[in-house]
């Protein structure tokens, strides 16, 4: 039976009584012991030369960093990035030991700043963007008399950060005469590296052109870095000394992979998030009925909707919702009792600011006599680690009209995040399971 079920009613709507709510809406879950995964796979691409660069910004695309940073450097990760010394500082207070590449260009910092004693270690490595931002770095080296090892983003075809190709020689001429600065790394950055492989080619010429003009100037340990996680698994053309990848640390990516000598390693990433919540009211409404802000959908038959406690301020997009003018496909998965344990069904109306419809008459036809156990309290699956399902990251993602990194970004810290990992991944001991909350971070 469905609990609580109502008899049919004379009205346009029936309710069940609602029964007492849980202290916590929804919860992630995050499986370290998949990001440990995630980087062997990547390792098995690149080889055991290449250094592996995880992407760790956003406080890990807002999936914690520190936590993460730790397993990604138990796996094999030679180098952490980030965009700002703020959050390299955040992973230095976490004990994450090695080397940590800021992204963003540093004008200035101060004995008080966090970052400070990474820099003084020679830990924290900083990207020259311009000639007049090589001035700004000069100048810190010799306030503190630090050798600061610094990596030259060159533009390549982004239009983004990087200084023009042709004055990149110039500055890593500079760079390697300069006594307290050392040419660590030249980067570039690729723009289509997921949709236009002829592009990213041209950008790759474009570097490597800059790279021979450079000469002797590019010391022999200098690490050369182009690739993001796409290029990573396209082709190792790409890997150059070192690879930062983003979303493939996290298990995504391989949807982007359709051909080429990668595609079956692409295959085993493991995405590594999990979002989970309860239904907390279900109601039948009759044929007619419209749900939601505007009444942009409306019943087309007797229906049994369910009331789920997520919306836009936790980050859920709007963009999943369906109406009458923009159908969209199933993306919530809701635990049942039947043969097959869950269902998949579509969010309805609109996306509110903490609750959204979702429409459960598949999974209990309101005139059915013997359905699976749907109603208050049961778990419904909002983003989950089966590629192939409607409600893997980059599939809702798409049908949502934005990009993984944004929808995994989007998620509120006020969600409380669950870890669990094996201690470590050639040690195969017993789970460890912890709670953290992003603000307690």
């Amino acid at each position: 039976m469905i609990h609580g079920y109502p008899a049919a009613g004379h009205g346009r709507s029936t309710a069940l009584t609602i029964q007492p709510v849980m202290g916590e809406t929804s919860r992630i879950r995050i499986n370290l012991s998949a990001v440990e995964s995630n980087i062997r796979v990547i390792r098995d691409v690149v080889g055991p030369e290449t250094v592996i660069c995880p992407i760790v910004k956003a406080d890990a695309y807002g999936l914690g960093a520190a936590p993460i940073a730790r397993h990604l450097v138990a796996a094999g990760a030679g180098m952490l990035a980030v965009y700002t010394s703020g959050q390299a500082a955040t992973l230095a207070r976490s004990a994450i030991g090695g080397p940590i590449l800021v992204l963003q260009p540093v004008r200035e910092m101060d004995r008080i700043d966090e970052a400070y004693r990474l820099l003084i270690r020679g830990d924290l490595h900083l990207t020259v963007h311009d000639e007049e931002h090589l001035g700004d770095l000069g100048r810190i080296a010799e306030k503190f008399a630090s050798i600061i090892p610094v990596h030259l983003e060159v533009d390549s075809g982004m239009t983004r950060g990087g200084c023009p190709v042709d004055v990149a020689p110039r500055i890593a001429k500079r760079i390697s005469e300069h006594r307290w600065l050392r040419l660590a790394g030249m980067s570039t950055h690729f723009a289509r590296a997921g949709s236009d492989a002829r592009f990213t080619n041209k950008q790759l010429a474009v570097f490597d052109a800059v790279l021979k003009k450079c000469g002797s100037t590019v010391p022999d340990d200098c690490l050369i870095h182009a690739a993001n996680s796409v290029a990573t698994l396209r082709h190792s053309r790409y890997h150059k000394t070192m690879v930062r990848v983003g979303q493939a640390w996290a298990g995504f990516g391989a949807d982007r992979i359709t051909d080429g000598p990668f595609r079956s390693q692409a295959a085993e990433l493991r995405p590594i998030v999990t979002w989970r919540s309860r239904i907390i009211q279900v109601k039948t409404i009759e044929r007619g009925t419209s749900v939601g802000y505007g009444s942009h959908w409306t019943a087309k038959r007797r229906s049994v909707i369910g009331l789920v406690p997520v919306g836009y301020a936790d980050g859920y997009p709007m963009g999943l919702a369906a109406t009458d003018d923009e159908p969209k496909p199933p993306c919530v998965r809701v635990d049942t009792s039947g043969q097959d344990g869950h269902g998949f069904v579509r969010v309805i109306g609109h996306v509110n600011m903490e609750q959204i419809s979702i429409d459960l008459t598949d999974l209990c036809p309101p005139r059915k006599r013997q359905s699976p156990e749907i109603g208050v309290g049961t778990e419904v699956e909002l983003i989950g680690t089966d590629p192939h399902a409607p409600n893997h990251v980059p599939t809702l993602a798409g049908v949502a009209g934005t990009v993984p990194h944004q929808l995994l970004c989007s998620l509120n810290p006020r969600i409380k995040r669950m870890y669990h990992a094996r201690e470590s991944y050639e040690k195969k001991s017993s789970v460890v399971s912890h709670q953290l909350s992003v603000s307690s971070q």
